[in-house]
């Protein structure tokens, strides 16, 4: 079963750092920092934005354009929550323009069916599919795109109240409920300059409590 063990990002290290991943390893080029179980790769070299995923059992090349790096193996997990308290990727979010096209890539690549569609309102669709734990989330909506790409992703966390208070509404969004019934979610806001749209979650009371 193919499993993302990472995902690229550009831009540069120190706001996930700040921002409380736990750093594994850095070079003059590259940081690596700890999702729980999944690796973030931050490469220096590239703008900021999402660049690529590492999935296992997957041939190296694109999957429907998304840079697709075949990864040897999966990691040992779990790995250090770090200050975020990170517990692992809930989801990956694709945009493209087209559900069934990429869809049926991720599927011919992984393996991974969709598991389920979404019609999400004003013109937005959303297919899922699941890679490990990890869910994949295809969206297409009214405002085309220029090619198919990662857009972003959302990590669960074991207190997202304790992490709001701390890094303050600059950094980090007040809690509110996610899609998700009983889970609630924050988005990183633009003093957090991650670089990437990016999200945490609760684990929500009907499986944290």
């Amino acid at each position: 079963m193919s499993l993302i063990t990472a995902v690229v990002v550009g831009g540069s290290a120190e706001p996930w750092e700040a921002f409380g991943f736990h750093l594994l390893s850095a070079t003059s080029t590259e940081s690596r920092f700890s999702l729980g179980d999944v690796v973030l790769v931050v490469d220096t070299a590239q703008p900021a934005g999402m660049v690529s995923w590492e999935i296992t059992e997957v041939q190296p090349g694109a999957i429907d354009g998304i840079h697709t790096v075949s990864a040897a193996n999966s990691l040992e997990l779990p790995l250090e929550p770090g200050a975020v308290g990170c517990l692992g990727v809930d989801h990956v979010v694709v945009r493209t323009n087209s559900l069934d096209v990429t869809c049926g890539a991720i599927t011919a690549a992984t393996g991974a069916p969709v598991k389920r569609t979404r019609d999400a309102g004003s013109g937005m669709q959303q297919a899922f599919h699941k890679l490990g734990s990890v869910v994949v989330e295809v969206v297409s909506a009214q405002e085309q795109v220029e090619r198919t790409h990662l857009w972003g992703f959302v990590v669960n966390v074991s207190d997202v109240d304790a992490l709001s208070a701390r890094l303050g509404p600059d950094v980090l969004g007040a809690p509110k409920p996610a899609t998700q019934p009983g889970r609630r979610i924050a988005s990183a806001r633009s003093g957090a300059a991650l670089g990437v749209p990016f999200a945490v979650m609760d684990l929500g009371v009907a499986v944290a409590g």
